[in-house]
């Protein structure tokens, strides 16, 4: 999608001009990876017009392969975030009803290359956007299934684009086809109604998910995960002036990241929340770092002046 924001935490009524980003979730993931250093392609449905190209291009720029991109008619969905300073929330209002991803279908895609990837990492985002989008994940969860490929899916549940009834049924039913889940604390209370302690909550939502490994993120408290055997926990980096958007899915990318490289669970949720913090000092929705600065960060040497 593009991004569009008043600068400086104007309001959007008074603006008379906006910075414009390209971000979303599975390409805000898609692109962290590449640039931490994944072969890393990205599906999707854009509209054949140049305000699809200029997303495809963007999200090229950083490495992405996006040979699959499925072309067709529709808009380009678009969303405003007014960014704004405690006590005043930051703001975001969508605009993506009938965009060109809306209608992707599973017949859109060529699913021979995805039997031999290495990964598949999904979000509860599209499978919202509409019974088609539905019927892709739920064909891609089926596909990389057959050829015994890890999934990991996000839960990503958004208010404004379904109910927590609709919503928490269709992603119970994806999650527990996945192999790693990762949800918001505040999801898993509104979706599924399980509270407190995170690893009592953690252990339920295993089960409920068919022995999947669970992640759970709390923002500024830091994040857990349970894999059926042992229960980790890693503390959250401070960060004085967030730029809030984004940092999910920079931590999904980092996590990814990690357990791609064979490094222990434990490592992995401190690695994700070492990009997700790098990536709230940052503008825009995709994380700009490298995996030598996530060392540097994760070293404390972040103060370093380097030249």
């Amino acid at each position: 999608m593009w991004r569009l924001s008043p600068p400086g935490g104007e309001r959007l009524e008074q603006a008379h001009q906006l910075d414009l980003h390209v971000g979303g979730a599975e390409s805000n993931v898609a692109a962290g990876l590449a640039r931490l250093g994944k072969r890393v392609a990205w599906w999707s449905r854009l509209p054949d017009s140049a305000l699809g190209r200029h997303v495809a291009q963007a999200v090229r720029a950083h490495g992405v392969d996006i040979s699959g991109v499925a072309w067709g008619a529709g808009r380009l969905g678009t969303y405003y975030a007014e960014f704004a300073p405690a006590p005043r929330p930051t703001q975001v209002i969508y605009d993506r009803a009938d965009s060109a991803a809306s209608r992707m279908q599973p017949g859109d895609f060529d699913w021979e290359p995805l039997k031999t990837a290495g990964w598949l990492h999904l979000t509860g985002i599209t499978p919202a956007l509409s019974a088609s989008c539905l019927a892709t994940v739920r064909h891609a969860i089926q596909v990389a299934r057959n050829a015994n490929i890890p999934i990991s899916f996000d839960l990503n549940y958004r208010a404004k684009l379904w109910t927590p009834e609709q919503a928490s049924l269709i992603l119970d039913e994806l999650a527990a086809g996945c192999s790693l889940v990762i949800a918001a604390r505040r999801d898993v209370e509104t979706l599924f109604h399980i509270a407190g302690e995170p690893e009592a909550a953690m252990r339920r939502l295993h089960e409920r998910w068919k022995q999947a490994t669970v992640v759970l993120t709390d923002s500024a408290n830091g994040t857990g995960a349970y894999d059926g055997d042992r229960t980790y926990h890693a503390p959250a980096f401070a960060v004085p002036h967030p730029i809030r958007i984004g940092a999910g899915d920079a931590f999904d990318a980092g996590l990814l990241y990690a357990l791609m490289e064979s490094k222990s669970l434990a490592e992995a949720l401190r690695y994700g929340n070492a990009v997700a913090a790098l990536k709230l000092t940052m503008p825009g929705d995709i994380v700009l770092v490298t995996h030598q600065e996530v060392e540097t960060f994760l070293s404390n040497q972040s103060s370093t002046l380097i030249r």
